[in-house]
């Protein structure tokens, strides 16, 4: 389903400039002095994605090194790892706030597009100590757009091979005290083509995959005010509305250890509604202020058959959530002369859990969330300048039901303190060296603490936080005119890991705080254009987990090897054609040892620049029709065509 998705939703052209970003959703804005987090911060532009088709987040965030996409495909959810670190780990945020579920610390990234980002920074390890709890792994801030002109729109209608349809649009609109910013966009695949080389078995048969469809739509509005030079505050609402299938299992495990799922989501809606602002207090001080309110309304169906007509409990059911966080956060800021700037962040947020199954009593499940964040940033030099910053964090549990009894558990608090060093030499005219050190940490979500697992699984309330310390060593910038590179060696530390123990009673696990891992690797990246017609590119990760602890369950979901690279061809002004190859070594898919085994994919696109700003795309994604999965059972799209218009004004 990945592929021809993405392979459609072409959002943007190639010509024109990335649109202006909406700096209030920044998290860490550069100043005159070299930030920490800025430096340590790998950036994804609106360019890169255009030029690579990744029209949702889960594909946007893998053109960085570092990052491997993975999918969950029990529920045909879409993700990433950052350095080893999944989403509940390392969080996501669209214009610093917080974006996830509740219940499990999730989002499927591929319910959001990236049809009005303006830019994505990721943070490994090492992130500002304001960005708030739970960055074990780091951070993720999706930049959205905001309007530079007075009027400003790009509009787009695509299609893809086997009956995929969408359409996006942008309209900015701005004056000198105010501007608007509108957008919306849809998706609608019916299915997607599996390779010819996939071999039919009991749930697949071929061709074109089952239970593949797809519908996602979505609207956003910010309206913002900008009494003065400094100042500026906006307001935003965002509408998502979404039903998608779940592919069945389609590989070769063991009967008994095939997970048999005939699921449907007939339900994946969102509504946030935010408010951001920054006050200049003097010259040299400033706050900043961010409300926001998320609800999540999800509800999934689970049938016997492939048929999806009739459901008897236990494999069958109806499971309704609906979530909803508010929170907010208070940032102060303030240089002393020109060698140091002070930044303080408060954050708190409430988090409500409601679920319950078809003929099931509702159970609430309530946690309250601080984090007190300070970095300091001092320039020693012009070149040389070092950030020391440390966070408190605090999670008190207010409600919490046994859904197996419907007895009411009693409240723990967990808390976490997390300090961190960074050191940074920038280059005349070149880029910034960085060596340093950060522990983090991530409190358990609810699903950790409470689930059942459909039967599968003891609770265990009093988890504790997961603890990690990060090592990173590395230089990011130019080294010529014409080449950037990226270079990093990184090893994290991870302690009080949360893994599963089987057998705590017969036939039953339990999550607990036994876990001591390791992450130790590199990232290689550079960028070369010898000239305006030609360029090229190409990003490798090695990264080797180790289970201390338990060295015989298997950390899963993550290559050993990975590597992108691509050229960018323009041999007539009007013309760019667009290679590109992606290859992953095998990685783990199961604990107990099964393998997904390695793969390499070859991608072709050209973009044909018409008068008027208009663009006209055409390619072809897995050109050679390589049959693969990243989970295993859960192949992804064969050779897919695809097309598309887009238009601006």
């Amino acid at each position: 389903m990945r592929l021809p998705l993405l392979l459609s939703l072409l959002f943007f052209s190639l010509a024109g400039a990335d649109p202006q970003p909406f700096e209030l959703g920044e998290v860490v804005i550069t100043a005159d002095t070299i930030s920490g987090a800025e430096a340590m911060s790998s950036r994804i532009t609106a360019s890169d994605i255009r030029k690579f088709e990744r029209t949702d987040l889960s594909e946007a965030l893998r053109l960085s090194p570092g990052v491997f996409g993975n999918n969950n495909g029990p529920r045909n959810e879409s993700g990433v790892y950052v350095r080893g670190f999944d989403l509940r780990q390392t969080p996501v945020f669209i214009d610093g706030i917080p974006v996830y579920v509740p219940y499990d610390g999730y989002v499927d990234l591929r319910r959001f597009s990236t049809s009005d980002v303006a830019g994505i920074s990721i943070s490994k390890g090492f992130s500002s100590a304001t960005f708030g709890p739970n960055t074990l792994g780091g951070a993720i801030n999706i930049v959205t757009r905001k309007p530079e002109k007075p009027f400003e729109a790009d509009l787009l209608g695509g299609w893809m091979q086997e009956g995929g349809y969408i359409g996006a649009a942008n309209v900015g609109l701005r004056s000198e005290h105010w501007y608007l910013q509108l957008g919306g966009s849809f998706v609608d695949v019916d299915t997607y083509r599996m390779s010819k080389d996939f071999r039919p078995t009991a749930t697949e048969n071929g061709g074109t995959r089952d239970n593949a469809y797809r519908e996602d739509w979505r609207v956003s509005a910010k309206l913002g005010y900008m009494p003065n030079k400094t100042d500026e505050y906006a307001l935003g609402y965002i509408w998502q509305r979404g039903e998608k299938g779940n592919p069945v299992y389609a590989g070769n495990l063991p009967p008994a250890q095939q997970p048999r799922r005939f699921w449907q989501w007939p339900q994946w809606d969102k509504q946030t509604i935010y408010f951001i602002g920054h006050t200049q207090l003097g010259k040299d001080t400033w706050i900043k202020e961010r409300l926001y309110y998320d609800r999540f309304i999800n509800s999934l169906f689970a049938y016997n058959n492939a048929a999806y007509n009739t459901q008897n409990p236990p494999q069958g059911f109806q499971s309704y959530y609906d979530d909803y966080t508010l929170g907010g956060s208070l940032e102060f800021g303030t240089k002393f002369g020109d060698k140091n700037t002070l930044k303080a962040a408060l954050h708190a947020k409430f988090d409500r859990h409601n679920e319950h199954n078809q003929g099931a009593p509702y159970y609430v499940f309530e946690d309250r969330t601080y984090s007190l964040g300070i970095e300091d940033t001092h320039q020693f030099t012009e070149r040389f300048s070092v950030t020391l910053g440390a966070s408190y964090d605090r999670r008190d549990v207010l409600e919490a039901v046994d859904t197996n009894t419907g007895a009411g558990l009693g409240g723990d608090s967990f808390s976490a303190f997390n300090p961190q060093l960074g050191l940074f030499y920038k280059l005349p005219e070149h880029g910034t060296f960085h060596a340093t050190v950060a522990q983090k940490s991530r409190f358990p979500t609810i699903k950790d603490r409470y689930s059942y697992r459909l039967g599968a699984a003891i609770p265990k309330p009093n988890l504790e936080p997961e603890r990690a310390i990060h090592y990173d060593l590395g230089y990011d910038g130019k080294v010529a005119k014409d080449l950037s590179i990226h270079a990093s060696l990184f090893a994290a530390m991870i302690e009080d890991t949360i893994q599963r123990v089987d057998n705590v009673l017969p036939g039953t696990f339990q999550l607990q705080n036994v876990g001591k891992s390791r992450h130790l690797g590199t990232e290689l990246g550079f960028d070369y254009k010898p000239c305006d017609a030609l360029q090229f590119g190409l990003n490798y990760t090695y990264l080797d987990r180790k289970n201390i602890s338990q060295p015989q369950v298997k950390l899963i979901d993550t290559p050993r090897h990975s590597l992108f690279t691509y050229a960018d061809i323009r041999p007539v002004k009007w013309l760019s054609i667009i290679p590109s190859a992606e290859y992953s070594s095998a990685r783990w898919a199961l604990t107990t040892g099964a393998e997904v085994g390695a793969y390499a994919v070859m991608n072709l696109k050209a973009v044909i620049r018409l008068p008027h700003d208009a663009t006209f795309s055409i390619g072809v994604n897995n050109l050679c029709d390589r049959n693969y999965a990243v989970t295993e059972g859960y192949f992804e799209a064969g050779r897919t065509l695809f097309a598309n218009m887009q238009l601006k004004f």
